[in-house]
């Protein structure tokens, strides 16, 4: 039957086992899932909706009844890819979740990642000032955590929101604290992006020694790290840059060395369209300025052909802009002003306020006729983007105020926080000190009393001892009685009958017989005497019920009757308790009564054993119970325990105190006779 129930266990064992095997191996199947349809959902590579569809593969997987650090990744992760992927309805609802369980978890990194998610989504959506409001929380987040590469792509993002918001100065300093976290990272691509944001921010700030030396770093790093651009030549927009700030300073042939330079970038066309419309168009420019005018109609004409699609339209009035200067120069005014109505009208169209400005600026050169139409309606215009930027750049200042503000109130309500707190402690300290100092002193009254109830506890023993002294020695003295009165009493008295009868061996006569007689009936009375003494002697060992070995035998028996515990004794005999001192008896005593309080309050012991015996010229006492035992190491202290050390150094004995906790405890001592 044992068998069968140890065979039924190992199974159930087993059982449970492979049934956690079974969860830990599909909880990893399908984190592995996750990360992969993550992965796909990340690749550039693939189509939109494809991308869609494994997004949303990876989401179904996530285990939404969790809220752990794993579940919580995987939601910003799903965010991210939303976010990418511009499907907002998604991302709305994801994030949501995302944002729920970081509050509830008090996340401070998800946190961190919800608000740059949601400042990304701003800008997409081109609502600059909330994505710079929620760049800032972001940015609050981050620096209570350990992400650097976190904080410093918010500090890369809040650049470009700060270059659109014409905040140049705010936006270099962001774009300079980025580089300095990627720069101590492997992350090129994101160097390279810190560095050309720099490079940028100095340029408008017409720093353009250090715009260009931004730009030369940021190609070394794109050579050395083989950076490459889905659309777009990296090393070609460094080089148009570096050209871009040459012409600026009016180095139109170092402009045009770097210019020539990113045109020659392989496969410029098949990559970036756009960059080689720029180059035609900043090479143009350089060679009207340098009235290089060889081949220039050319280049703008296939630059106008490259950039008449999309975003880059507005970037063709630039081209027509060039074509008029370049008539204007060679005196064909005709073809000047066609071309400069041509720049107005794309400006005007592609709704880019700039570039209006420039076309309107170029047309009122090249026709002196309408000069002074365009020169007002370029100062109304003017005066329109100057106010739209003010408001815009004041909404900006309000939104980084309104966040110092909030900032400082929490500092001030963090502040106030510490020092009710810092009060509170004190004032529960001192309690607790006063409370302390209150249960020292009653501790203290306590172990006064119990001192003076053991010194008295000790004289009454004494008291007992000498009382005991003193019944001894009158037992003593009734034995010595009791002797003398069987040698001279009754020795004597049957020494003289067994002489008198003795005649009857050699005499028997009547007379004789007679006289014997009354010495036959006088044995009666010696039978009496005996009889007498023999009643006393009998009283005297009851009597002994006073001496030590009784006293314990009482303890014994009180604490049987007392207590739950069962004691009992194992007292060697012949020991003769004479020859040993009070001072040894009244110790021992005292010990055994320790030790039985010690454990009827605390071992919750059933069994008990006291042995009390001789080994050599020592008496020992060995107390052992069956309860709960004790640690050693932290209890030794106790002032029973101290007691019970104290008399036994007092009397040069030793003890040992053995414990193991849960199990029993035994206290072994020995004292010199």
């Amino acid at each position: 039957m044992a068998n069968l129930v140890k065979l039924f266990l190992c199974a159930l064992l087993l059982l449970l086992t492979s049934c956690n095997k079974d969860k830990t191996s599909s909880s990893n199947a399908n984190n592995d899932s996750i990360k992969k349809y993550l992965a796909l959902a990340s690749n550039d590579t693939l189509a939109f909706d494809l991308r869609n569809q494994y997004n949303k593969k990876a989401f179904s997987l996530i285990d939404l009844s969790k809220n752990d650090t794993v579940t919580r990744f995987y939601l910003s992760e799903n965010s991210r890819c939303y976010l990418r992927l511009s499907n907002w309805k998604e991302l709305k609802k994801v994030s949501k979740l995302h944002f729920q369980k970081s509050i509830e978890k008090k996340d401070t990194l998800n946190l961190a990642r919800y608000y740059r998610y949601k400042a990304g989504f701003f800008i997409k959506t081109l609502v600059n000032d909330s994505s710079f409001y929620y760049y800032l929380k972001a940015e609050k987040f981050y620096k209570s955590t350990n992400d650097e590469k976190g904080l410093a792509m918010v500090y890369l993002y809040k650049s470009d929101i700060q270059f659109r918001l014409d905040d140049y100065l705010g936006a270099n300093l962001s774009a300079k604290k980025a580089y300095a976290y990627f720069k101590n990272t492997n992350e090129p691509r994101f160097q390279y992006d810190a560095l050309t944001r720099i490079g940028n921010t100095n340029h408008t700030l017409r720093d353009y020694e250090n715009a260009i030396k931004a730009f030369k770093i940021a190609i070394v790093i794109a050579k050395t790290n083989k950076l490459k651009e889905k659309s777009g030549s990296l090393i070609g927009s460094c080089l148009n840059n570096i050209g871009n700030a040459y012409r600026e300073q009016k180095i139109y042939n170092k402009a045009l060395y770097y210019f020539n330079l990113a045109l020659k970038e392989k496969n410029l066309m098949e990559n970036d369209p756009s960059l080689m419309g720029y180059l035609l168009n900043n090479l143009s420019d350089c060679k009207l300025h340098l009235k290089d005018y060889s081949g220039v109609p050319n280049l703008l004409i296939k630059s106008i052909d490259l950039l008449k699609n999309g975003e880059d339209i507005k970037e063709s009035a630039i081209s027509y802009i060039y074509l008029s200067n370049y008539y204007f120069a060679i005196d064909d005014t005709l073809k000047a002003q066609l071309y400069a109505q041509k720049a107005l009208k794309i400006a005007k169209l592609s709704k880019a306020p700039y570039y209006y400005l420039t076309t309107l600026s170029n047309a009122g050169s090249v026709d002196s006729q309408r000069a002074s139409k365009y020169i007002i309606e370029y100062h109304q215009k003017n005066d329109s983007l100057l106010f739209i930027e003010r408001n815009a750049r004041n909404q900006y200042y309000k939104i980084q105020f309104e966040t110092d503000e909030i900032s400082k109130e929490k500092e001030t309500a963090i502040k106030q926080k510490w020092i009710i707190g810092s009060i509170a402690i004190v004032v529960i300290l001192i309690i607790v000190l006063l409370l302390i100092i209150t249960r020292q002193r009653s501790k203290q009254k306590e172990l006064q009393f119990l001192q003076t109830q053991q010194k008295a506890n000790e004289e009454i023993y004494d008291l007992m001892l000498s009382q005991k002294s003193v019944e001894e020695q009158a037992r003593q003295t009734e034995k010595k009685r009791i002797a003398l009165e069987l040698h001279d009493g009754i020795m004597n008295k049957l020494a003289s009958t067994r002489l008198n009868l003795f005649v009857l061996s050699q005499k028997t006569d009547a007379a004789t017989i007679e006289k014997c007689l009354t010495y036959i009936s006088g044995i009666h009375t010696i039978e009496q005497e005996i009889r007498n003494i023999a009643h006393d002697l009998n009283q005297n060992v009851f009597k002994e019920s006073n001496s030590f070995s009784s006293l314990i035998k009482e303890f014994i028996t009180e604490q049987n009757h007392t207590s739950k515990a069962k004691y009992v004794l194992e007292l060697q005999q012949h020991i003769n308790w004479n020859i040993i001192s009070s001072e040894i008896k009244m110790n021992l005593y005292r010990i055994l009564q320790e030790a039985s309080h010690n454990i009827n309050k605390y071992s919750k012991a059933k069994n008990v054993v006291v042995s009390i015996f001789l080994d050599n010229n020592s008496i020992c006492m060995s107390i052992t119970d069956d309860g709960v035992g004790f640690d050693t190491k932290t209890i030794t202290n106790g002032i029973g325990i101290q007691n019970m050390q104290q008399r036994i150094q007092s009397l040069n004995g030793k003890i040992n105190i053995n414990s193991i906790q849960k199990n029993s405890t035994c206290i072994n001592l020995s004292v010199p006779i």
